[in-house]
């Protein structure tokens, strides 16, 4: 017998529950027997079983006031084992005063005891059984022994008992009550033994979902199951993140509200699914986030059955494939970029060359000649595009064959005031325009080349007041900052982590389409009147040969701003040439 007061958590409620069923048992057959009793007495029947004293109704009486005390007992018992134990045992005496009330030899009660037998078995098992058993032989015998010898008499048994009939009596209980012991014994150690079985299958099974729930969950692709009507039924926690959305928000969704373009993949997977070689249940499709715009999702769709193998629905496994689309959109950007630079400068150096003879003539001519206002005005207009086009050829090389970068660690804010300083001097400078500027954890020093960064910037602030011809706000933001590591491969440096200097040229004007967003840095590519369309794609160069990123953020009607990772500076006064 367990003596421990402390149980497991799992264990007090199972036998609290148990210490109520007994009490709730006794109850009952004390109730039946108290009704069954007055039902006879009311009938003028003196004798049912039971001689109708009022000794009889004291007793009874008395358990139940027993009883009661249990139930006020059972929340302050610390040993609920010992607690059960110690009510079974007073039932044992219970039943011997009830046989005793009833006749003693004569009554008919002692098979009551194969009732606590069973219940023994039930709490304890066999030990339990046959501790009953042999407690309820010892009672029993005590009873008919005391009566034998006229120590007690019972109510309404004047008369002594034969010997031979007291014997006779207690050898007939004392077998049947170790028949019902080793009975009801073998069949609770049965139940034990398979209710252990199915614990530890239940064990198993609870072990075998936990550990296939947290191989789900721990997946870095999302996952959700459809069933046959499309209905979303289940997402882990890679899925929430990806679509922005809880498994409770989703649950019972129809997937063709959520993903419209995925109709067509299921009803042609429904059609060919055995024929379908795996390479062909992959799929690319837009989805549409209100906080993260548009996302591209990679995704395979393959069947979901029962233990019976029949088709209950679907399981798709997906991931985030926006940023291997935008590195290949920006790969093809690279190329097409690094053709038209190779095709510019050749272009530029046929061209010039030729134009510096022109334009030299021109001036020979014009101070050599004696022209008319109208011929002296023909002769401005040549020469005034003569130079036009020069810029624009010097751009054209600018872009394709950058000068030689002669970078050292500079104060990144340092430039920016000059820069901005000049700016506010400029003709596309007006008072309308306010020019914020925010410094966040110190000086920020990266390895740059000043001059190339003074004509970034500059680009930069042009773009930014053209975007502005009513006035508005610019916002200049410098900080340290190891963002533009996270996510991307190409950050990543060789055997060390490295801070950048990050840059942020906002302004609050009208933004730049979608469209219009993923043309911005290519060559020639303008939607300003007289543009060239060569400012932003110089900067981007600038900026790719500093080993650092442009990026661009841009809402119709919510501004632009321009974001540069510059690597951060390792200490002033080192110079790198190439």
């Amino acid at each position: 017998m367990n003596s421990n007061p402390s149980l497991p958590p799992d264990t007090r409620p199972k036998r609290l529950n148990t210490a109520k069923g007994l009490m709730l048992c006794r109850i009952i057959i004390l109730t039946l027997l108290l009704a069954i009793a007055h039902i006879f007495q009311l009938s003028e029947k003196k004798y049912f079983f039971i001689s109708m004293t009022n000794s009889f109704y004291y007793f009874v009486s008395l358990f139940y006031l027993v009883t009661i005390a249990y139930a006020f007992l059972l929340h302050r018992v610390k040993d609920l084992r010992r607690f059960i134990f110690l009510q079974v045992a007073i039932d044992h005496l219970f039943i011997a005063g009830l046989i005793y009330y009833t006749g003693g030899k004569d009554s008919f009660f002692p098979i009551a005891y194969v009732f606590t037998i069973i219940g023994g078995s039930i709490l304890f098992y066999k030990r339990g059984a046959f501790y009953s058993a042999s407690f309820s032989t010892f009672l029993y015998g005590l009873i008919l022994l005391l009566q034998l010898y006229e120590w007690i008499r019972p109510p309404g048994q004047p008369a002594t008992p034969e010997p031979s009939q007291v014997f006779f009596s207690l050898i007939i209980y004392l077998a049947a009550f170790y028949i019902v012991a080793f009975l009801s014994s073998t069949i609770s150690e049965e139940l034990k033994k398979k209710k252990s079985e199915l614990i530890q299958k239940e064990d198993d099974y609870n072990q075998l979902e936990t550990f296939n729930r947290n191989i789900i969950q721990s997946l870095d692709s999302g996952l959700l199951t459809i069933d046959l009507s499309g209905r979303m039924n289940f997402l882990n926690r890679t899925a929430e993140k990806i679509l922005n959305r809880r498994e409770e928000d989703l649950k019972n969704v129809s997937i063709h509200d959520f993903f419209p373009g995925i109709a067509g993949v299921l009803k042609d997977l429904k059609k060919k699914a055995a024929d379908l070689p795996p390479d062909s249940r992959r799929y690319e499709i837009a989805y549409s986030n209100e906080r993260r715009g548009k996302t591209y999702l990679g995704f395979s769709i393959s069947p979901l059955t029962d233990p019976a193998e029949s088709l209950i629905g679907y399981t798709l496994i997906f991931q985030d494939i926006t940023r291997f689309k935008e590195m290949e959109e920006q790969m093809k950007r690279y190329d097409r970029m690094a053709a038209i630079g190779s095709l510019a400068a050749g272009m530029a150096h046929e061209i010039r060359n030729p134009l510096a003879s022109l334009s030299g003539s021109i001036q020979m001519l014009k101070s050599e000649l004696s022209l008319d206002e109208h011929q002296e005005h023909l002769m401005e207009i040549t020469l005034r595009e003569s130079e036009r086009l020069n810029a624009l050829i010097t751009d054209f090389l600018l872009f394709a064959h950058p000068p030689q970068i002669r970078q050292s660690s500079m104060e990144i804010g340092e430039i920016l005031d000059e820069t901005v300083e000049l700016f506010t001097h400029s003709p596309v400078f007006h008072e309308d325009i306010r020019i914020c500027r925010t410094h966040r954890n110190g000086k920020a020093e990266a390895m740059v080349d000043p001059d190339q960064m003074r004509q970034v910037f500059w680009n930069l602030l042009i773009n930014a007041a053209q975007a502005l011809p009513d006035g508005g706000d610019i916002r200049i933001q410098v900080e340290k900052t190891n963002e533009a590591c996270k996510g991307n491969a190409s950050f990543q440096s060789p055997g060390r982590e490295m801070d950048w200097v990050k840059i942020a040229i906002a302004d609050s004007g009208n933004g730049i389409a979608p469209k219009e967003k993923e043309k911005i840095f290519e060559p020639f590519y303008t939607t300003k009147e007289g543009g060239t369309g060569l400012g932003l794609s110089i900067v981007h160069k600038i900026v790719e040969n500093h080993n650092g990123v442009i990026r661009v953020d841009s809402d119709v009607g919510r501004g632009t701003v321009f974001t540069l990772f510059l690597p951060s500076g390792s200490a002033v006064g080192e110079t790198v040439e190439h």
